[in-house]
C-alpha cells in the first residue's frame, strides 16, 4: 500500500477547514517506498516554502563541484530529491520565472525577454501562488519572485508581495563610490565590505521571511511562503566573511575561453557585466575571470547561509514534517566558458540551473537525472498538495519521480531564447535560430564534447541526429500552437 493523499481545501477564505482526504490505494509498489507509515503527518494540507535563487548555476557540492561552500543548500539536497538534469524554459530572469509560475511554454509571442510580464502575455492566467491561494492556502511572497512588480502586486497572495525598498544593486563599500560607469553608470561589478547580512537586501528577505514563518506558524490555513533571493546575480556584492571563505589565488577559471568551433553569428555573449564599472580591470584578462568568479562563489555563499538560516527557523517551529520545500535557480549562468558571463544564450550553461524538492514522506539523498523542465513545477506542487490541476498546464508533475527516481522520463526538453529554441536531449543540445529569414543551427555532443567546444551541426556524420532533434523541435512548437489556439 502507499498513500495517496488530498489535501485540505477551503471554500472561502474566511472559513474554518472543511475536510481533509487521505485515500488509500492498492497498487504495485514502486522502486523507492516511502520510509515509513506518515498518516500521521497528514492531518492538514501541507505547507509549500518555495525558494528562488536568482542567477544560482549548478556549481553546488550537491552537484559535484567540491570547491563551493554551499553546506544549507547540500544539506536540502540530502533530505530530497535533486534534480541533475534540470533546464529553464527561458534564460532570462521575467521570461523563466513568468514561464515557470503560469506553467505554460515560451513561444514567439510570449515569455522571451527579461522584462516579460503574465498579464501582457498570458493575461487572465492563473499563476501558481494564485491556484494555491483559491484552495484555501495563506500565500505570501517576499523577495524576487515574479520579475515585474505589477505581477508581484496582483499575482503572488493574501497579502502584497515585499521588497526591500533598498535595490540588488547598492554598493555598501564607501571606495565603491570612485567606481560608477559602465554601460550604464552603475557602480562596480564586485564589493565585499565587511558589513552584517542584512546589511544587503537578501539578508533582509531572509529575515522578514523568518519573522513570517513565526507568524503563519499560528495560522489555521496552510501557508505558501515564496522567497526569492537576488544574489548570486551581478554585481557580486556579499559582506566580507563569504569572501574570505575562498582563496582568489586557488580559484581554477575556465580553461575553455574561446569561442566554440563552427558558432554562429546569432550565438552572442551577454554584456550584463559591462552594464557596472570593472575596477579597472581588464574585461576578460585572467585577473577579471578569477575575480568575477571569487564573487560569484561569495554570493553563492552568503545566499546558502540565508536559506539555512530559514529552513532552520522552519525546523525550530515544528513545521518541517508538513512542509514541501523546493529551490530552484531561475536559470543557469556562464562563468567565463567562451568567454561568456551570465545568460542570454542556449549553451548548456545557460539552461541547465538547480532544482531540490524535499517532501514529506518521501525518501530522502536521492538525485534523478531525468530531463525535467521548469513548467513541470506547478503541477508537481499542485499534485503534493491535492489540487487539482489547472487545464492550461503543459508540464508534467514530477511525483513519479520523487517515488522512483531512475524510472524512464521525458526524451528531451525544450529552452528557448528570443528567436532560438532549443532542444535539449540526454546527450544532445541541438538550436534553431531564425530571425529575418536566416536560420543558424547548433548542435553539440554532451557525451564527447561537455563544454560544447565545437558546434557539430554542419557535421555530415551528425545529419540524423540533427533531423531527429528538429523533428522532436517542430512537434513541440505545433502542440504549442494548438494549445494556443482559441476554441471554435
Amino acid at each position: 500500500m502507499y498513500i495517496i493523499w488530498g489535501a485540505t481545501t477551503y471554500t472561502d477564505m474566511k472559513n474554518k477547514l472543511i475536510s481533509f482526504v487521505v485515500v488509500l490505494q492498492l497498487a504495485v509498489l514502486p522502486s523507492c517506498l516511502l520510509k515509513q507509515d506518515k498518516s500521521d503527518l497528514i492531518q492538514k494540507a501541507p505547507n509549500v516554502l518555495f525558494i528562488a535563487v536568482d542567477d544560482l548555476r549548478t556549481e553546488l557540492k550537491c552537484y559535484g563541484s567540491g570547491h563551493i561552500q554551499s553546506p544549507n543548500i547540500d544539506k536540502l539536497a540530502k533530505q530530497g530529491l535533486t534534480f541533475l538534469r534540470a533546464y529553464c524554459q527561458v534564460p532570462v530572469c521575467g521570461a523563466s520565472r513568468a514561464s515557470l509560475l503560469t506553467g505554460l511554454r515560451p513561444s514567439n509571442d510570449r515569455f522571451w525577454d527579461y522584462m516579460s510580464q503574465v498579464d501582457e502575455d498570458a493575461l487572465g492566467t492563473i499563476t501558481l501562488p494564485q491556484v494555491f491561494r483559491e484552495n484555501g492556502y495563506y500565500t505570501v511572497s517576499n523577495g524576487k519572485i515574479f520579475h515585474g512588480t505589477k505581477d508581484a502586486n496582483q499575482r503572488s497572495g493574501t497579502e502584497p508581495a515585499w521588497m526591500p525598498e533598498q535595490g540588488g544593486r547598492k554598493f555598501l563599500d564607501p571606495e565603491s563610490g570612485n567606481f560608477i560607469g559602465g554601460l550604464r553608470d552603475r557602480g562596480p561589478f564586485f564589493e565585499s565590505p565587511d558589513v552584517p547580512d542584512n546589511a544587503y537586501v537578501d539578508g533582509q528577505i531572509a529575515e522578514k521571511t523568518i519573522s513570517d514563518l513565526k507568524r503563519l506558524s499560528k495560522k489555521e490555513e496552510p501557508f505558501f511562503l515564496a522567497v526569492g533571493f537576488i544574489k548570486p546575480h551581478l554585481p557580486f556584492y556579499a559582506p566580507k566573511k563569504y569572501w574570505d571563505m575562498y582563496d582568489r589565488e586557488e580559484i581554477e577559471i575556465a580553461g575553455n575561453r574561446q569561442r566554440p568551433v563552427n558558432a554562429p553569428e546569432s550565438l552572442k555573449s551577454s554584456k550584463e557585466v559591462l552594464y557596472y564599472h570593472g575596477r579597472d580591470i581588464e574585461y576578460n584578462s585572467d585577473e577579471f575571470h578569477r575575480v568575477a568568479r571569487h564573487g560569484y562563489y561569495a554570493c553563492v555563499s552568503y545566499i546558502d547561509a540565508m536559506v539555512g538560516s530559514v529552513i532552520a527557523t522552519l525546523d525550530s517551529l515544528g513545521l518541517r514534517e508538513n512542509t514541501i520545500i523546493v529551490l530552484w535557480g531561475d536559470h543557469g549562468w556562464n562563468l567565463g566558458e567562451h568567454n561568456f558571463w551570465s545568460k542570454h544564450n542556449t549553451m548548456h550553461n545557460s539552461l541547465n540551473a538547480p532544482l531540490i524538492f524535499s517532501v514529506p514522506g518521501y525518501e530522502e539523498d536521492q538525485t534523478s537525472r531525468g530531463l525535467v523542465e521548469f513548467i513541470d513545477i506547478y503541477p508537481t506542487l499542485c499534485e503534493l498538495a491535492g489540487i487539482s490541476l489547472p487545464e492550461h498546464l503543459q508540464g508534467s508533475s514530477l511525483v513519479p519521480l520523487l517515488s522512483e527516481p531512475d524510472r524512464e522520463w521525458k526524451e528531451a526538453v525544450f529552452p528557448k531564447y528570443q528567436r532560438g529554441d532549443a532542444v535539449v536531449s540526454d546527450r544532445y543540445t541541438f538550436t534553431r535560430y531564425t530571425l529575418d529569414g536566416k536560420t543558424e543551427y547548433m548542435l553539440y555532443d554532451l557525451q564527447s564534447d561537455p563544454e560544447e567546444n565545437i558546434n557539430l551541426a554542419a557535421d555530415k556524420d551528425y545529419q540524423d541526429v540533427m533531423e531527429s532533434m528538429e523533428g522532436k523541435l517542430n512537434e513541440m512548437l505545433n502542440q504549442i500552437v494548438e494549445e494556443s489556439a482559441p476554441v471554435p
